[in-house]
């Protein structure tokens, strides 16, 4: 702790903020404990060491107490300012707005511009309201110019059944307030930023490279890979890759970051060029590069880092990653509290955490550096697994609480996919920006991008066949994370101890066996038992349509059609989430009352999406109408039986406890 001062400053800031942000009254009694403690430890110090040393130890605590109350402070802050802001206006109210663009995204035929400093008129006076998105039908308005709109407020919505997307928390993780439709442009001024011109033009440039030289699917995927745009990634690819468990290979994260940035250096560094100019410049370009791509969350945790490294590399200080990961995590948390909130904060550096566990515990010694041939590759295989394996150990309660569910195979995937995100990567890049000049060119440079990419959507598709490859685990309770962070810190505590002490005593290999043992059990108990079932009856939010899920007390899962008119996607966004968020792995029993698109259309997304349904149950008298047999039919390709209901017939619980008669 003392030998990282501000690694320790900045971790106890994040903390003091993630308390305000998900603890309410817990956070109180979390900062009175640790005030009590804080007293126990000032009076234990007093009695043990003297004089400095303890006046230092006591100083110290105070800086991180106050580190933690600072992040506290800017988190209530934050949360104050959104409650002003919601408190001046209504969802479809009239608003006049004055905002700089920062942003601009095509959206299909209209355009998103992304304001900053904003004020807006709604209820009264006018009012800040940070960031605020504003949709128009033109293309007519530079980055940097000040608009001033009318149009009416969109409040962002929060989900309206368990495991929704939360539509709220996510653009407040991104520090923005709310949108504005029917927008009219009433004044424009300011001066134009003529270099965020040129970068989205370059932006543009290269997206239409990619989608002239490869089939959309694959030119989606390096958009999102190269320049951050996900918005152009093919549906199925996308929920494949999640599946999967790979879906970080496309994200902008610090393996491709260091990649990038590092050829640059090296580049430069080989013309000659001194450490001060080498990293000058490469900080620059990564800069405008991460500019360019609109700083995500994961790309700015990752540029930051790595100008954490040039700075190192030009004062010729070594590079201290803990160092460099929580003074990022403090910059970002400093800048939005709401950004931990974010699923992609959460996950960059909880992967880079894991990185460091495996690193920790790898043996590089000179002997294994020297080995040649297979054993060489061997060891390389099992550092990749440990690496992987690490990261999914820290990853894994993220995805259930966001996703709700894991992939089971996707730490022997990562061994495939890790290996070439460098190559593809790198002909990405240039075969991109060679393809802006020389389509031809870039097409041929572009062609092993196309081959990576169809290996791991076959490697995709055979793990996804294997046995219980998608494990659904429901969202997990503050008990349960605890518990699963605890025993990850036993496992390297235990690890940690085996190859300082005994461990090194080869007569006793079974101090390393057991707490790998030890750790399994504990994570299977955490993530396959679930809660006991009890009787409830769940009313769904389809919009115009039905939808109710029903528990029978037994294990029993049944659900009541399932449909909406007016809500797009209600099976994949709002039927699939809340079963999976309650960690329901089948349905049972699917009834299903009749076929009008009201009630079925989200069953038939259900059905193709592969969730497990024990069968349809329907009316013996259902009508053989063209929709039912489109929707027998999808129910047969799934291997679906169909229970074809007649008078007094009846379905049963799992274990024979209840039956129900139609």
């Amino acid at each position: 702790m003392y030998q990282r001062k501000i690694a320790s400053l900045s971790a106890a800031f994040v903390l003091g903020a993630a308390l305000a942000e998900y603890g309410g009254l817990p956070f109180w009694y979390s900062l009175t404990a640790g005030g009590c403690l804080w007293v126990l430890l000032a009076g234990y110090l007093r009695k043990r060491a003297g004089g400095r040393e303890a006046g230092f130890a006591l100083l110290f605590a105070a800086a991180l107490a106050a580190a933690a109350v600072c992040g506290s402070g800017v988190s209530f802050r934050q949360q104050l300012f959104y409650e002003l802001c919601e408190a001046r206006y209504k969802d479809g109210g009239a608003c006049l707005l004055r905002g700089e663009i920062y942003r601009r995204e095509e959206a299909g035929e209209a355009y998103v511009y992304y304001l900053k400093g904003c004020r807006a008129k709604a209820l009264g006076e006018p009012y800040p309201c940070g960031r605020v998105l504003a949709y128009l039908d033109v293309c007519d308005y530079s980055i940097g110019e000040i608009l001033e709109l009318q149009g009416r407020i969109k409040a962002f919505q929060t989900p309206p059944n368990e495991g929704g997307y939360n539509e709220k928390a996510y653009y407040r993780s991104l520090k923005i307030s709310f949108g504005i439709t029917g927008a009219k442009v009433m004044a424009v001024s300011g001066r134009r930023d003529t270099l965020g011109e040129w970068l989205q033009a370059a932006r543009g440039r290269l997206a239409k490279s990619y989608q002239n030289a490869m089939p959309d699917a694959d030119a989606g995927v390096l958009m999102a890979m190269v320049l951050g745009d996900k918005s152009r990634m093919d549906a199925g690819r996308r929920r494949m890759y999640q599946e999967a468990g790979i879906s970080h290979f496309y994200s902008i994260s610090g393996l491709h970051i260091s990649l990038l940035g590092m050829a640059l250096y090296r580049l430069v560094r080989k013309r000659g060029a001194p450490y001060p100019v080498s990293c000058g410049l490469t900080a620059v370009w990564m800069t405008l590069y991460g500019e360019m791509t609109g700083f995500g969350v994961s790309a700015s945790r990752a540029i930051g880092m790595f100008l954490v490294l040039m700075y190192a590399k030009c004062r010729g200080r070594s590079y201290d990653r803990t160092t460099a990961l929580a003074l990022m995590a403090a910059v970002l948390v400093g800048g939005n509290p709401g950004v931990l909130h974010h699923a992609g904060y959460l996950l960059s550096f909880g992967a880079v955490i894991g990185v460091g566990a495996a690193e920790c515990l790898l043996n590089k010694t000179a002997e294994k550096r020297r080995e040649g041939g297979l054993r060489r590759v061997a060891c390389g295989l099992k550092e990749a697994l440990l690496v992987s394996v690490c990261i999914q150990l820290v990853t894994i309660p993220v995805l259930c609480m966001y996703f709700y569910e894991i992939s089971v195979y996707t730490v022997f995937l990562n061994l495939l996919v890790l290996p070439c995100m460098g190559v593809l990567l790198g002909f990405g890049v240039f075969g991109g920006a060679v393809g802006c000049f020389f389509p031809f060119a870039g097409k041929l440079l572009l062609y092993p991008c196309y081959l990576i990419l169809l290996l791991f959507e076959a490697a995709c598709s055979l793990f996804l066949k294997l046995p219980s490859a998608v494990l659904i685990t429901g969202t997990l309770s503050a008990a349960r994370l605890a518990c699963w962070y605890g025993a990850v810190a036993l496992f390297f505590a235990a690890l940690s101890f085996g190859r300082t002490g005994a461990d090194r005593d080869t007569s006793r290999p079974v101090l390393k066996i057991l707490p790998v043992f030890g750790l399994a059990a504990a994570l299977c108990i955490l993530l396959l038992v679930r809660p006991a079932p009890r009787f409830e009856m769940d009313v769904l939010d389809v919009g115009q349509g039905d939808g109710i899920y029903l528990s029978a007390g037994d294990g029993t899962a049944l659900f009541l059609d399932g449909g909406s008119t007016d809500v797009k996607g209600v099976g994949t966004y709002r039927i699939l989430p809340f079963l999976k968020c309650r960690g329901i792995r089948r349905v049972d029993y699917w009834f299903v009352s009749h076929c009008d698109a009201d009630h079925v259309n989200g069953l038939s997304e259900v059905i193709e999406s592969g969730y497990p349904i024990g069968c349809l149950a329907v009316s013996e008298f259902m009508p053989e109408d063209e929709a039912w047999q489109a929707l027998k039919q999808l129910a047969w390709q799934r291997d679906i039986p169909v229970l074809s209901m007649s008078p007094k017939a009846a379905v049963k619980g799992r274990n024979g406890g209840w039956s129900m008669k139609c």
